[in-house]
């Protein structure tokens, strides 16, 4: 059995078959007494034995590099191997891909091999330091070391920097779910310009595809702008929002979403038992939208209503012309969308002119009373544009207003006293471990001791990602002029 050669032998002198006895004793005294464990202490065994699995995955990095420059495929072999992916494939019994991915990460957080006056450092230095210490899994640190490599074409030293820095602090923070999409967003912005087709490709790609009827069903294929999508993704969540069913008691919180806010939990609960799927809600939605436009007398005649589309802007950005360098808006559902997108949106839709600070904050648009009006809700939503809670992926439809300081204890109902939350979030809130205060009309959340001995204010950067970045790109420019002697712009 492959069990055996985890099996502690007398010849294991070394310091590893010293670790691996001791690990294995470990291993059967925590399978047969981890129910006698306390809670706190369940807990603390949970984080350590994951900051080990990141040493661990650190250490098969550093192995693999070690195959690679001993030239193993080749020495340790009576018929060389093709290369020393294959040689791992064959040693270990691990994937090709798996260990191509543990090369490549080799080769960035590890130096070259030095010679005469060459510098022991790595590639991607900051990371380096992270993954050393055990601080974040190979996994993630693939995850930055793709995002990193994927823009070095098109992104100057500093950005690359920048990114660099930035993703690895977010990776120690957050999951990797999260740091997946700041990667993406990090990809976005750099890439903004290069990545976008032409009109001309678009419309050669879009459409409704009909593919035919089959078992039953008639099949059909849609290939949409993001103006489309927003569009269609809007009124087809109108019958999946969890706010407006009874379909579970948690449907939002801190879990993966797909990019029409889709999260796994929602996904699990539509499936239960007597319960339509997501997608059969998804096409309910739309079906409802086609019926009430048939029903009504104002498609042909006027062309309907205006777009109930919710997409934020900076106003100059929105007035450059097709050929200007403005940033992307943001939209509920598509989240980054083109200035050129929301120009077509805007040309049928209001525009409502929200004045936002240097720092993201909303000025007080409200009017004096307990619940928040849907013009104070629009400026919750153009502020956080989803769960301001931390790491949290819910979109801003899924979520509820909740005043800061409760109106009972003389809180006001306006953009500074305002937070959206999802209702998972909006009930930790109420029951008060975690806590959350206003910080120039920026909403920070405290959590609680358990959580965090320190108890580090920390804000949702999921959704703010894009300004993270520009603050990091800025910090890094005032870095770069501070120590070479000049001010900073």
């Amino acid at each position: 059995m492959a069990v055996a050669l985890l099996e502690p032998r007398p010849e294991d002198t070394s310091l590893l078959g010293g670790m691996r006895s001791g690990l294995l004793a470990y291993v059967r005294d925590l399978e047969s007494n981890y129910l006698t464990l306390r809670p706190e202490e369940a807990a603390a065994t949970l984080v350590e034995v994951e900051q080990l699995s990141n040493l661990v995955d650190h250490l098969q990095t550093v192995v693999a590099r070690a195959a690679e420059d001993h030239q193993l495929a080749t020495v340790d072999a009576l018929d060389p191997y093709k290369n020393t992916a294959d040689y791992l494939r064959a040693k270990i019994g691990i994937s090709r891909s798996e260990a191509n991915r543990r090369l490549r990460l080799g080769h960035d957080v590890l130096p070259e091999v030095p010679g005469p006056g060459a510098a022991l450092v790595p590639a991607l230095g900051v990371l380096a330091e992270a993954t050393k210490v055990g601080a974040l899994s190979s996994r993630a640190a693939t995850i930055i070391r793709n995002s990193v490599h994927r823009v070095s074409t098109v992104a100057t030293g500093r950005e690359l920097d920048a990114m660099e820095e930035h993703l690895v602090r977010q990776a120690v923070e957050s999951d990797e779910d999260v740091l997946r999409a700041l990667a993406q967003r990090w990809e976005d912005i750099i890439d903004q310009d290069g990545t976008e087709p032409t009109d001309k490709t678009l419309r050669a790609r879009q459409g409704v595809f009909l593919r035919g009827r089959r078992h039953g069903l008639h099949f059909m294929e849609i290939g949409a702008t993001d103006e489309q999508y927003e569009h269609l993704i809007t009124v087809m969540n109108t019958a999946t929002n969890p706010r407006t069913h009874s379909i579970t008691g948690e449907a939002d919180g801190d879990r993966t979403t797909d990019g029409d806010g889709t999260t796994d939990r929602g996904k699990e609960a539509l499936t239960s038992p007597g319960q339509p799927t997501r997608e059969q809600n998804l096409l309910d939605g739309l079906v409802s939208a086609c019926r009430i436009a048939l029903t009504g007398d104002g498609l042909p005649a006027t062309g309907g209503h205006r777009p109930q589309v919710m997409v934020t802007i900076n106003y100059r950005d929105l007035l450059k012309d097709l050929t200007g360098s403005g940033h992307d808006g943001h939209s509920v559902f598509a989240q980054q969308i083109s200035a050129r997108s929301i120009r077509k949106l805007a040309c049928d839709a209001d525009i409502l002119p929200l004045v936002l600070g240097g720092k993201g904050q909303v000025l007080d648009i409200g009017r004096t009373q307990r619940l928040f009006p849907p013009h104070l809700r629009r400026g919750l939503v153009a502020r956080d544009k989803g769960c301001a809670f931390p790491d949290c992926t819910t979109p801003a439809t899924w979520c509820e207003a909740h005043h800061i300081i409760p109106w009972a204890a003389g809180g006001t109902t306006n953009i500074s006293d305002g937070v959206l939350l999802c209702t998972r979030h909006h009930h930790q809130i109420h029951e008060g471990n975690w806590t959350v205060e206003s910080v120039h009309g920026i909403p920070w959340f405290t959590p609680p001791k358990y959580h965090d001995p320190q108890r580090t204010p920390r804000r949702n950067r999921y959704w703010q990602v894009e300004q993270a970045i520009h603050d990091q790109l800025a910090d890094t420019v005032s870095h770069v002029s501070t120590s070479i002697g000049t001010a900073p712009p």
